[in-house]
This record gives C-alpha cells, structure tokens and sequence, in this order.
C-alpha cells in the first residue's frame, strides 16, 4: 500500500492533503537520507523550533523516513484575532498560542505566526505483545510503510511507544492479538508510580495526558467542568470495566475498534498544550474531587445521537456537558 506520494523538490519530498474541517493544507514532509533539521528548515523556510514544536521532537535528531507535520506561515490581518483564526482553521487555540510562544492574546497586523496542521495520521500506542506485525496485520497496512512512516529502521518497539498509522487505513474490528500474557487488570509496577490520595496509581506522563484531555474536551467550560472530566478518567480506572491506568483508558480502543474519546480519534491529543486551570483540573481529579458523584461517561447532548447514552441517567450536568454512570 502506497501511503504518501513524495514530490522531489531541490531534494525534499513534501506531501500535501487537503483537511477536511479547516481551509489549510498540512504539508506533511517525509525525510530523506541526509536531511537535517537545519536544511529542512532552510530550504522551507520554517523555523527549526516550529518544526521541533509542531512534532514534539525531543531532540533535532531525525531519521530517513520520518514524517513531520511542517506549520504554515499566515500574515495577520486587519481585523484578526487569534480567536478568529484558530476557528477559521479549525485548531486549538492554546496549541496556536503554544506554537508561537505567546503569553497573551494581543497580535498586530502583519506579525507572522504560524498554524498547526492537522496531522493526515492518527497515532496508536503499542502494547505489552504487540509486533509490527501484528499491527500491520490489524490495520491493513504493511510492515514496511509502517516502518518507512515512522522512521524506524529495524523491527524493534515497546509498550509505550507511539506509532503513527494513516487515518485511510482500516480500523481493526478487534484489538491485535498479542504475543504472550498481558498482565492482569490491577497489576501495576508500583515503582514506576505515584499513587494519589483517590487510591489510584499515575506517572507524570499520565498527569500530562489528562491534562490533555481535559483542556480538548473542556476548554472554555468552568473549572468543575474541567474537574469533571478528568473525575470520569480516574472512575474509570478505577472501574473492573476499563483499563488501569490513566494512559490507557484515554487511549483505550473498544470492542468495535473505536477510540472512547474524539481528541485522540482526530490526533489532536499529542499536539495540545495544556494551560494552568487544566493542569490543577487534571490535579483535583487525580486527588480523588468528583463532582459527577461517579460517572464513566461525559457528553454533548447537542452533538450526539447514540440512544444508549442519552437514555442513561444524568448524574451531573455543568457546561454543554452531560455525565452520566
């Protein structure tokens, strides 16, 4: 399967696929042997901070057949507020902030900024049995393009990890058969965590990653709004029902092969920034404050139709959000 069509241009190969949802195109650049940050950078005309920004890159280290999602410049206009633009392309407007480095929400004619894309993948985390294979086999792809796509260049990947898999591909029924014995529900290497006051045991990455999550779903909602999602994570930790970690439940994929929550379905998880009241949100949640009295679901009534959960009872109701047990 071809995943990406490479364009050769003074040696760069740079895709681009039109995003449904906004009017930008992501231009989604595929490194070549020998590529650098600093001549990617140079020859497009991004900064290389963007660039390491955009892809959360821990380092400017890149390998051949990596794919990085390239911000685009725009040139404020009379009568721009950041607020406007990042609903005219469809973005976060904290990752927009986050991406320019700015404090505040003052922007003047003609200052350049730059837009995050909407990445044309959605990103997977592997777990404990899982092979290339194995992965190849649940989406339909090969072992090679998975490879190629993520820059890996022998077979090798660990629980944890997080692999970048085309929205075009096909959405296993079930989730990989894995090779060898998970572990049982409530086992935990407690050394790698920190067990909070609710009872529940998390990592700094876990803290990050509802933090997340409560600033996608409940940004511009009241602080116990926010609270209360992140009270819907740690009660489904808690339940035999879900996962036992933070991490996994957000990025569970149910029976139909589907993810629970749309931030992480759309891809947009990894790229948030987080603001302060998130984080104390994310903070008060993993501390055992509830204010949905238990729940294990959250919604919009006005954007969903699914009759099982509008059927189930209200137990909290905040915001444009309904929670629900």
């Amino acid at each position: 399967m071809q995943l990406f069509k490479k364009l050769n241009i003074a040696a760069f190969a740079v895709t681009f696929f039109l995003l449904l949802g906004g009017t930008a195109q992501a231009q989604v650049y595929t490194v070549q042997p020998g590529d650098t940050l600093f001549l990617l950078s140079k020859s497009t005309g991004v900064p290389m901070e963007k660039i390491v920004s955009a892809n959360t890159l821990a380092n400017d280290q890149i390998l051949a057949g990596q794919v990085l999602l390239l911000p685009e410049k725009y040139i404020v206009k009379s009568g721009d507020t950041l607020y406007l633009i990042s609903r005219r392309y469809g973005i976060d407007l904290q990752e927009l902030k986050s991406l320019n480095g700015l404090s505040s929400d003052e922007i003047f004619v003609g200052q350049a900024l730059y837009i995050p894309q909407k990445s044309p993948y959605r990103r997977i985390t592997v777990q404990k049995g899982d092979t290339l294979f194995l992965i190849s086999r649940a989406y339909g792809v090969t072992v090679q393009d998975l490879k190629d796509l993520n820059g890996l260049i022998g077979d090798d990947i660990y629980p944890g990890m997080r692999l970048l898999i085309p929205h075009s591909a096909q959405v296993p029924a079930t989730a990989p058969e894995r090779s060898g014995e998970l572990p049982s529900r409530g086992y935990i290497d407690r050394d790698a965590y920190v067990k909070s006051s609710s009872g529940i045991y998390y990592t700094a990455e876990d803290r990050m990653v509802l933090a997340k999550l409560i600033h996608a779903e409940a940004e511009g909602e009241p602080y116990d709004g926010k609270v209360a999602v992140g009270a819907v994570v740690v009660n489904r930790v808690k339940s035999p029902d879900f996962p036992n970690t933070i991490k996994d439940v957000v990025y569970q994929i149910d029976e139909l092969g589907l993810y629970q929550f749309s931030p992480v379905e759309e891809g947009r998880l990894d790229y948030i920034t987080p603001n302060k009241d998130s984080l104390s949100a994310a903070d008060d949640a993993l501390a055992g404050v509830d204010p949905t009295g238990g729940a294990l679901y959250f919604f919009n009534p006005a954007k969903i139709s699914n009759k099982w959960l509008l059927s189930k009872p209200v137990l909290y109701k905040i915001g444009n959000h309904v929670f629900t047990k």
